[in-house]
């Protein structure tokens, strides 16, 4: 699973949340649109499980910067509520679920609100080889 396949999947979950609204570059210093969010996806860790699997953690930002930047707080509420809903059990990549680490953690700082939250997942090694055809158990051949 890649980060932007992460993003990918957030922005067509939590796009619909909000009538006109616009997907922003994280790079982008200062919304250009508004209503808009900023989804960012940071790669916190990765390392060996067993069986050649890897452990990934990444943690979260989406922004949401409100219509009006001069009243936002009753649309940031609003927005908080459906994105708490929309992402409180977790969202699929790609057909994988990944449910949420703890909580989400949601604010409203200068007009502009942010939620925060993990997600974790291992990812198992490729199968190679042929299946097994027989099994010798006890001494007996079993064969499938």
């Amino acid at each position: 699973m890649k980060i932007k396949d992460i993003r990918t999947a957030l922005t067509a979950l939590i796009l619909p949340l909000v009538e006109g609204a616009k997907i922003i570059r994280t790079d982008v210093p200062k919304p250009a649109v508004r209503p808009s969010f900023k989804i960012d996806v940071l790669p916190v860790s990765g390392s060996a499980a067993c069986d050649g699997a890897r452990e990934y953690e990444a943690d979260i930002d989406i922004w949401y910067y409100p219509k009006s930047g001069d009243r936002p707080r009753d649309e940031c509420d609003a927005v908080a509520e459906q994105l708490l809903d929309a992402l409180g059990e977790g969202f699929a990549v790609g057909g994988i679920w990944l449910p949420i680490d703890d909580i989400i953690e949601v604010d409203t700082s200068q007009g502009v609100l942010v939620a925060q939250f993990g997600v974790s997942w291992v990812e198992t090694a490729a199968e190679t080889g042929e299946p097994m055809e027989e099994l010798i158990y006890n001494g007996e051949e079993l064969t499938t």
